[in-house]
């Protein structure tokens, strides 16, 4: 269906790369790649063509953000993506409300 999952967490990047190979996001012979928050960030500011450049081999943003998690939103968008978002907590509130399909989790 052309799906693409993408991890963005706040754990380390060796937790987050571990939790994404048991997931089958990331695989140890894959192209795709795991990056940290501040990598992220800079690149984003500094360089949006590098940005959209690798966007497509992301697929784990460890040590991340909200704000990190907003902009991937948007950069996906930018490339025409339809983006799907889930998240648990008041800081995934704009990121959940930038993307084309929100999902806030939490208990009832």
């Amino acid at each position: 269906a052309g799906i693409t999952v993408r991890m963005v967490t706040g754990d380390n990047i060796h937790t987050a790369q571990h939790i994404a190979r048991e997931c089958g996001i990331l695989a140890s012979t894959d192209e795709f790649i795991a990056m940290e928050g501040p990598v992220f960030r800079e690149l984003a500011e500094k360089n949006k063509a590098e940005l959209h450049q690798m966007l497509p081999r992301l697929r784990v943003l460890a040590r991340s953000s909200p704000e990190d998690k907003l902009t991937l939103v948007r950069n996906l968008k930018e490339l025409g993506h339809v983006v799907a978002v889930t998240g648990d907590g008041t800081n995934d509130a704009p990121a959940l409300k930038e993307s084309d399909v929100g999902l806030a989790m939490g208990i009832a």
